[in-house]
């Protein structure tokens, strides 16, 4: 059993304090398949450590592909439901319920594994200060209702939710299993009234009504253009961070608390149960057997990763902590788990597809001079089809222009912004003229220059 904690005694020693906890045996869980999904777009050059305002994409997947499970990881796609009522229906008819309520991860920025990525440099240490400029995930958005009766002879519009959860620093501790490897989670848990985390240094709330909602595109299950609903294609979305996701380090090196984390919670609009009427979410089989007048749900999914290989997850280094709130550890603790459990914990270790857009903001000891005067914060949304903003902050007054360079590196567009004050921008810019494809997005202030990679989309 790989997966129990250390002993009450050994957890005081390591600051967590939490009682000891077992792993979840979830192998006989539905697994649902995903379509091949296109190539992340999601990768940009090396972070500096010598107090330089660039910065990177965390691919954690990546990351955690250069595990000692790395080649045992297969794809799939799963679903949040926001109660344990909502129904399932699968290819063969068997009728189970949903059984995520809320995922997430934890970020160590300090994995041993990045090493073994292309960007070993990416790397940190405790001495290098950081902030969360936005984070990125995949999902799958399928929409089947847009409205719901009343109750007084009309049609109310329905608003689905996804909750954004974030932490960082002290907010998260660090813990072990009785083999070494280790695991992060958020501090204090869960509220069971909410049923979702209880605190978090942020929460963000994005609103999903008909038609383009700017964040989230309702995605269709298709399996060979027959509507089947058994293998879902799903996208990429990015969030700017909220303000403060700043981890500051020490001077003499002494921080523990250099992690970062969020989740994701989503809450349906449509009741999932109206009376006896359970409203099915899923419905595997052919579309023409669905009994007429059957009530549908909303649905959202992620991107799932788990190891079906022999071998079980062995890293005794780092805190990279995909965490998962079961329906049932969302009502009450389970095998020492309350609330969010760690995807290591389950005997069919889980992974979530995530990724965190981090920014060095310089070495302890860097000086103001050795600061760039422009840094780039994002481009949001990104991947964009018509319009993207340019975040960036000047630290003095200067000249700047944007520019955007193809993939050959050939320019394509240049704006001239004359000169700007120091403070905080968003630039508009307009991708109308421009073909789908990857290009790059540069701000140039005086003799700094900051950069980005943009994906426009058809």
């Amino acid at each position: 059993m790989r997966k129990l904690l250390l002993s009450a005694l050994a957890l005081v020693a390591l600051g967590s304090g939490a009682m000891a906890q077992q792993k979840i045996d979830n192998s006989s869980e539905a697994r649902h398949r995903a379509i091949k999904d296109k190539t992340n777009p999601f990768n940009r050059k090396p972070l500096g450590k010598g107090g330089e305002m660039v910065s990177d994409w965390y691919d954690v997947m990546d990351i955690i592909s250069k595990s000692n499970v790395g080649a045992n990881l297969q794809g799939y796609v799963d679903f949040l439901t926001d109660d344990s009522l909502n129904k399932f229906v699968e290819d063969d008819g068997t009728i189970r319920y949903g059984g995520t309520t809320s995922v997430g991860q934890i970020l160590d920025p300090a994995d041993d594994l990045i090493e073994l990525t292309d960007k070993p440099q990416n790397k940190l240490t405790r001495f290098v200060s950081y902030k969360v400029d936005s984070i990125l995930f995949r999902y799958l958005y399928v929409r089947n209702v847009d409205s719901i009766d009343d109750g007084m002879g009309g049609k109310a519009a329905v608003v689905d939710t996804v909750y954004i959860h974030y932490w960082k620093g002290n907010q998260l501790r660090r813990s072990q299993f009785t083999d070494g490897t280790r695991y992060a989670m958020p501090v204090n848990g869960w509220n069971r009234n909410r049923r979702m985390p209880a605190n978090f240094f942020a929460e963000e709330k994005y609103l999903l009504s008909s038609g383009a909602n700017g964040v989230f595109d309702t995605t269709r299950a298709n399996n060979n253009n027959g509507g089947f609903e058994n293998a879902w294609t799903s996208k990429y979305t990015s969030f700017p961070a909220p303000a403060g996701m700043q981890i500051d380090a020490n001077p003499n090196g002494s921080t523990a608390d250099l992690l970062t984390g969020f989740s994701w919670t989503f809450k349906s609009g449509v009741p999932a149960v109206i009376g006896t009427d359970t409203a099915v979410m899923v419905y595997q089989q052919d579309p023409s057997t669905l009994p007429a007048g059957t009530r549908r749900n909303n649905y959202f999914g992620y991107g799932l990763f788990l190891n079906e290989g022999t071998t079980g997850w062995e890293n005794t280094k780092s805190y990279n902590t995909a965490i998962m709130a079961l329906k049932a550890s969302s009502y009450a603790v389970v095998n020492g788990w309350d609330g969010f459990i760690a995807g290591q914990a389950f005997n069919n270790e889980r992974f979530v597809e995530t990724y965190f857009h981090l920014s060095v903001i310089g070495n302890i000891g860097a000086s103001v001079s050795d600061v760039e005067n422009v840094e780039m914060s994002g481009l949001f949304p990104n991947p964009a089809r018509n319009t993207t903003n340019v975040r960036f902050t000047l630290k003095n007054s200067s000249d700047a222009v944007v520019t955007v360079h193809n993939i050959l590196g050939q320019e394509v567009e240049s704006h001239n912004l004359g000169k700007v004050a120091s403070g905080k921008y968003d630039y508009s810019l307009n991708l109308s003229n421009l073909k789908p494809g990857m290009y790059t997005v540069s701000v140039k202030a005086g003799n700094s220059v900051q950069t980005e990679k943009l994906m426009v989309t058809e």
